[in-house]
């Protein structure tokens, strides 16, 4: 099932016109796998007087686009600029993960010392704690 969501759109083509030769209505979807494309429809479609208005097409196909593809795909150099970008972000989201797992490692490392020098403090505490006077619980 295709879920049809779009923005509202005043822009008419009366060099297009739909199947009941009224200018088309051009509207821009905004569904994730097709974001801001955009579509040509018959205006009584739209506005639920009849669901026999079947007429609907891409607006890239009038371009000899028939693959689905955004617009901007076919430019090479766009393509390869997006493609470039992800690969820097990619390598710059690997490159914070491992340095929150340093600082991590580093937290846990800190965390140990930490604990090692409370027991020493703790059991040098315990070493110089008078024994006249304390009373160990079973002795007489």
């Amino acid at each position: 099932m295709f879920l049809l969501m779009w923005q509202p759109s005043d822009e008419f083509q009366a060099d297009h016109p739909c199947d009941c030769n009224l200018p088309s209505r051009v509207k821009s979807l905004r569904t994730p796998d097709n974001p801001g494309r955009k579509f040509r429809v018959c205006q009584n479609s739209m506005n639920g007087k009849s669901p026999s208005y079947k007429f609907w097409q891409w607006l890239d196909e009038d371009e000899g686009r028939t693959d689905g593809r955004k617009p901007y795909w076919r430019k090479p150099e766009e393509s390869f600029n997006l493609i470039l970008k992800i690969c820097t972000l990619e390598n710059e989201i690997s490159i914070c993960r491992m340095k929150i797992e340093q600082e991590n490692n580093t937290n846990l490392v800190n965390r140990q010392e930490l604990y090692k020098v409370k027991w020493k403090l703790f059991t040098h505490k315990l070493c110089n704690i008078p024994s006249s006077g304390v009373q160990v619980l079973g002795s007489k």
